[in-house]
């Protein structure tokens, strides 16, 4: 308890006049993002979207108007900077189910909705989405795409001064030394986000001829999203060629964000010398062979579809974007434990993708190999563990090796409250890794007769996911409040 007592003298609690100052900036810029879907809603003559919309704007101004006149420090301490993203994340969905609720879904349906959106996940309750209005159907797939890069991200570009908090904030650690401050490094991200999107909505028009299709399409896959416009996903389009450049784009996301300014920097070569690409495409084919076999052990589908769904289906899960060209449970119980593989492990860290991300297993894999090399060697002998050419730190695989086992148990409970609740045990899995690891695949589970409550804990599981567990804890841990000094 000494020791307890001594470490809360150490910390220091948040000011929340800092916390107000900074949220109130991001809701400026919430409220000035959306401005587009209000636009979209005048276009399609969906007033009833237009009124919800300017409600919206009104209280995102007005609040972020008074919270911007506090007076703070210039200095951010770095639970002061997880505790706005946590909280900006959860006022996002709550503030965005007064216009989602315009499509007649209630809200609980609608908060659902709106935390699977900007948590980039893409599981949802609503159906009959051809019948659904446009703006509906362009919000959806708009939040994605705010939330692929962050809200965060984009207010760090044009607001708020440089720091070292904002650095951990963006959390792309291989960018090191590369901008020369925070700001200039984020705006090239944002810079690179949006030139890929423009690219994926190009290639998607240019392949299915809809601009509309193509716009929300390209949001959700740039940012691994995976909102439809159609009940069946990628099904409804009809057409093979959509549906890869589609999923081209996932991949586009599922890839470091930084990877393309060093391509633009040296060459091309920096994507084959890259270890996570490498470790990406590595799992893709082991995990689209296990599937493969699974389609064909466990369907009538001819090898040619088989070969074409099978690892379509396993970049999509692989990338957590969430798309599907086959209903899921075609694949069979054997096919949707090898896609919680993909799902589980995700994309690059640095990326627009969710998952553990493989940065973090190769950093297992790193320790455990260090592990084995030191049972085997003299006792004198100094060995250290080394990922990509570069030495690990105690402390980041001690991070890695925590949030793998805080995944692991978030999945457990939650999976617990859907076998009390009486689910089938393989599929109400696999939507708590859908969940968890913000991918959006879905057993059939998922619709507006699931309990509040359930609908409740996958909305906690998108949002711990996409935060990765330590904002959020962050948020809720007592001495990020008080501590004895301030008692």
């Amino acid at each position: 308890m000494l020791y307890d007592e001594k470490l809360a003298l150490l910390q220091k609690p948040i000011r929340l006049e800092v916390i107000g100052k900074y949220l109130g900036q991001l809701l400026i810029i919430l409220a000035l993002l959306i401005i587009l879907p209000l636009v979209v809603s005048l276009l399609y003559m969906e007033y009833d979207f237009t009124i919800r919309y300017v409600v919206v704007e009104c209280i995102l101004f007005a609040l972020g108007l008074l919270l911007i006149r506090i007076n703070t420090p210039a200095a951010i301490q770095t639970n002061e900077g997880l505790a706005i993203t946590s909280l900006i994340f959860i006022i996002s969905p709550l503030i965005m189910t007064i216009p989602l609720m315009g499509s007649g879904l209630d809200f609980i349906d609608a908060l659902f909705e709106a935390a699977s959106a900007f948590t980039t996940t893409g599981l949802s309750t609503a159906t009959e989405l051809q019948h659904q209005p446009r703006t509906f159907l362009f919000t959806r797939t708009y939040m994605q795409w705010i939330g692929g890069l962050g809200i965060v991200v984009l207010t760090v570009a044009l607001l708020i001064r440089p720091g070292r908090y904002l650095k951990k904030l963006i959390d792309l650690d291989e960018s090191k030394g590369m901008a020369s401050s925070t700001r200039t490094y984020a705006r090239r991200i944002s810079v690179i986000y949006l030139a890929l999107t423009v690219l994926c909505i190009s290639i998607i028009w240019a392949a299915n001829g809809d601009f509309f299709d193509a716009v929300t399409h390209a949001f959700a896959a740039v940012s691994t999203g995976g909102f439809s416009n159609y009940d069946n996903s990628l099904a409804g389009f009809n057409s093979s060629v959509t549906t890869l450049c589609v999923i081209l784009g996932c991949v586009f996301g599922a890839l470091p964000l930084l990877l393309y300014f060093r391509i633009r920097q040296y060459n091309l070569l920096q994507i084959c010398q890259d270890v996570q690409v490498r470790a990406l495409v590595f799992f893709i084919l082991c995990i689209s062979i296990l599937l493969a076999f699974a389609l064909a052990d466990s369907t009538d589908m001819p090898l040619s579809e088989v070969l074409f769904h099978a690892p379509l289906m396993v970049i999509s899960a692989q990338t957590t974007a969430g798309f599907s060209s086959i209903d899921t449970l075609q694949i069979g119980t054997h096919g949707m434990l090898i896609l919680m593989i993909a799902m589980f492990v995700g994309g690059s860290l640095g990326s627009t993708a969710g998952g553990i991300k493989i940065y973090r297993i190769l950093i297992f894999w790193s320790a455990l190999q260090h592990m084995l090399q030191k049972s085997t060697a003299t006792p004198h002998a100094v060995i250290e563990p080394h990922l990509a050419g570069g030495h690990l730190e105690t402390e980041e695989i001690n991070k890695a090796m925590l949030i793998i086992l805080l995944f692991f148990f978030t999945i457990i409970f939650s999976w617990l409250a859907f076998l009390f609740s009486g689910y089938d045990p393989i599929n109400s899995l696999f939507e708590v890794v859908s969940a968890v690891g913000t991918v959006g695949l879905s057993s059939g589970i998922i619709s507006a007769d699931l309990p509040t409550h359930l609908k409740l804990i996958l909305c906690v599981d998108m949002l711990l996911g996409r935060l990765e567990f330590f904002a959020l804890l962050v948020l809720v841990y007592p001495l990020t409040w008080f501590n004895k000094r301030s008692a």
